[in-house]
């Protein structure tokens, strides 16, 4: 594994911050190893002579329609390896299979994907902070196992028969409903400062910057926006102060 290329979407850092753990094990064994921010980058201009890892997380049991599109633009190639890693605080039910089945039919070589539970960032609670020190610690050390085991050729992507297509696709299909797209973000007008870094974090453009904020219909509710924002302005439900991360917003810059 001499030159990885590791394609991460990440919504409150989860994601990112796994893909990380990994790449310091890839780096200390000498690997050549890119991050990349799936939002900024083109899926034609993959480099089917790496290896291609892609980790993003697990959203409505399926995943984010960015992360869709990009891996439905990859090139087709004859037996470029690829991995998987995605986070979840939950269930993922055929995302696995679902997105094995894209990609070997592209001509991918399929050689590992791994599931990491994280904190819930969909309905974040200060109580539970605690408790998500533990799920972190539990996954980072995952994450440099996975690692490891990808290096030595110890891994392997299972496969579910059971309708993962079916699955996967009524799934996707909720993120096209007009109201969860318009009204996923709420705003408190009176504790917005203006600072516009709403609608410089969000990785799909939804946000634009007038006297306020505008949120547009593309909204995939990955809640960049929310845990980043410093005034606590945004929110999805009334939740108090506490806003979970998992980064510094600083990493998505």
């Amino acid at each position: 594994m001499s030159n990885v290329d590791l394609y991460c979407f990440s919504g409150t850092g989860n994601t990112l911050v796994i893909c990380q753990k990994m790449k310091k094990v890839f780096d200390a064994k000498g690997s050549i190893t890119r991050l990349l921010r799936i939002e900024n980058e083109d899926p034609k201009n993959i480099v089917p002579e790496n290896i291609i890892g892609l980790a993003f997380p697990v959203a409505i049991f399926t995943t984010y329609p960015i992360v869709v599109n990009f891996i439905k633009g990859m090139p087709k190639v004859e037996g470029t390896k690829v991995f998987m890693v995605d986070t979840m605080g939950g269930l993922s039910l055929s995302l696995v299979s679902h997105v094995k089945t894209m990609l070997k039919a592209k001509g991918y070589n399929t050689i590992g994907a791994k599931e990491f539970v994280m904190p819930d960032n969909f309905t974040p609670s200060l109580e539970k902070d605690l408790k998500n020190l533990d799920i972190m610690e539990k996954a980072y050390t995952k994450a440099e196992a996975y690692a490891e085991d990808l290096w030595t050729g110890k891994t392997s992507w299972p496969s579910i028969p059971v309708l993962p297509a079916l699955l996967f696709w009524l799934s996707q299909l909720i993120f096209k409903i007009p109201s969860f797209r318009k009204k996923a973000v709420k705003m408190d007008h009176d504790k917005c400062v203006k600072c516009g870094l709403c609608a410089k974090l969000c990785p799909v453009k939804n946000v634009v910057m007038r006297d306020y904020p505008v949120f547009l219909d593309k909204c995939e509710l990955c809640m960049r926006c929310i845990a980043f924002c410093s005034a606590h302005a945004l929110y999805r439900k009334k939740q108090g102060e506490y806003r979970y991360r998992a980064v510094n917003n600083a990493d998505f810059s």
